[in-house]
């Protein structure tokens, strides 16, 4: 039986080629408008999705979303989603030096994430954002793995936890599926 994913899209057209990446992993995805987003799943994978805004935009849904982390669920989030997991943690969410839209930027992975994702460094991913979590962050979150470029976090890892501050299913990423196949082992 295929693992089972609750994608929950922020009116946002890349919703869909994230979707597509994970069908195309073998996950069964069902996608909800967060607004429609008002109980939990029993089980499965819970992916955040990317959109406009910013994360308190959407602190309807922060309630059922810290019941779920407290159950050691897997979650999964993309840009607006992992700024929405650090929301979750009590941490700031703040305007980026340098606001990216649409452009293709190298990450110089360490031996610990290169090894983790399988994949040799440098790689390049697609970057659509105006805000970011500051680096200053992880110190008060120790029990996560962060990957830290340019005093954001650009990664994050955790025991049933993972996030990307950019777009993993976007052309401009290379070894698209890479950044997907953790979701496979958990």
């Amino acid at each position: 039986m295929n693992k089972k994913v609750l994608f929950i899209e922020f009116d946002d057209s890349f919703s869909y080629n994230v979707c597509q990446e994970l069908t195309d992993l073998g996950l069964e995805v069902q996608m909800m408008n967060w607004k429609d987003f008002d109980i939990l799943p029993d089980n499965g994978i819970l992916v955040l999705g990317p959109g406009p805004g910013h994360p308190d935009d959407y602190q309807r849904i922060f309630p059922l979303l810290v019941e779920w982390l407290k159950k050691k669920n897997p979650f999964f989030g993309v840009c607006l989603g992992h700024q929405i997991f650090w929301r979750l943690l009590g941490e700031n969410v703040v305007r980026a030096q340098v606001p990216l839209h649409g452009q293709k930027v190298e990450l110089r992975l360490d031996a610990d994430w290169s090894e983790w994702l399988k994949l040799a460094s440098p790689v390049s991913v697609q970057r659509y954002n105006s805000l970011c979590v500051p680096a200053q962050a992880q110190l008060r979150n120790p029990e996560f793995k962060n990957f830290i470029q340019d005093e954001e976090i650009i990664m994050t890892r955790g025991e049933h936890v993972l996030t990307y501050q950019f777009h993993p299913e976007s052309m401009g990423t290379t070894f698209r599926q890479a950044f997907f196949r953790p979701l496979l082992e958990v």
